[in-house]
């Protein structure tokens, strides 16, 4: 099929739009779940004494304070994220077509592609990680996006030892719980092969 210019832009432009709102909806998840925990620190949930629960805990008011109040710190954030989104996918299309007219032959077309595409991936996990601090800052102070982001990025370069011990934990406690059920699902399914169909 032959296509219009207007056609193309316009489907660039949906597109755009499209990440934009998919990264709108995470930020969105991403600051309700951080605004709600703030309360719950702050409001004295998480203490054994009945006299520090000074307040409730509220979704509603966290999913209120995104949409009334920092609407425009979310938005800048997804747009960000879509921006970068948007680069990674016209760039996997061009070395797609490179691919295709056989840029895969030579090994130095081949090797540039492949930082290239390293480069992006890079981009990309920075500005998501610089974006999840954002919306927790923003949670915490109720600042814009631009000294959210800024406070985060200093507070992880702060405690950078912190962070990463964190990290490492997070991620081992979540490969012993992702092997503990599928071990246990196993378990189970084996049981029940045995017991009610013995031939198998």
């Amino acid at each position: 099929m032959e296509y219009e210019n207007y056609i193309i832009y316009l489907f660039l432009f949906m597109l755009f739009g499209f990440f934009w709102i998919i990264a709108f909806m995470g930020a969105y998840q991403l600051f309700v779940i951080a605004a709600t925990t703030c309360q719950w620190y702050f409001s004295g949930q998480g203490s054994d004494s009945v006299e520090e629960k000074t307040g409730t805990v509220s979704i509603k008011l966290s999913m209120k304070w995104g949409m009334w109040y920092h609407l425009g710190s979310l938005a800048w954030g997804a747009f960000l994220v879509a921006v970068v989104t948007m680069i990674k996918v016209i760039f996997e299309y061009f070395a797609a077509k490179a691919e295709a007219a056989g840029g895969t032959r030579n090994p130095v077309t081949k090797a540039m592609i492949w930082c290239a595409r390293g480069c992006i991936w890079c981009l990309d996990k920075c500005v998501k990680f610089i974006n999840k601090n954002a919306y927790i800052q923003v949670a915490l102070h109720s600042k814009n996006f631009c000294k959210s982001a800024w406070a985060g990025f200093y507070l992880t370069i702060r405690h950078i030892g912190k962070f990463s011990a964190s990290g490492l934990a997070s991620t081992l406690i979540e490969v012993l719980g992702k092997g503990g059920i599928i071990a246990l699902n196993v378990w189970i399914t084996i049981l029940c092969v045995q017991k009610w169909w013995p031939d198998v």
